[in-house]
């Protein structure tokens, strides 16, 4: 885990439990299998009264 781009792990989406695909190279985490589910995520936490 240690040295190892963080890539290269394993994502799950945290709306529909799938695991998520990362593109190889420079750029950012993709943490939602799609824009919809991270709307979804983000809407459903600010319902349960998380700072979102």
């Amino acid at each position: 885990m240690l040295g190892q781009p963080a890539k290269s792990h394993t994502v799950t989406c945290p709306h529909c439990g799938e695991d998520v695909e990362q593109k190889p190279g420079a750029g950012r985490l993709r943490l939602y299998c799609d824009p919809e589910a991270g709307r979804q995520w983000r809407q459903r936490m600010r319902a349960l009264g998380f700072p979102v």
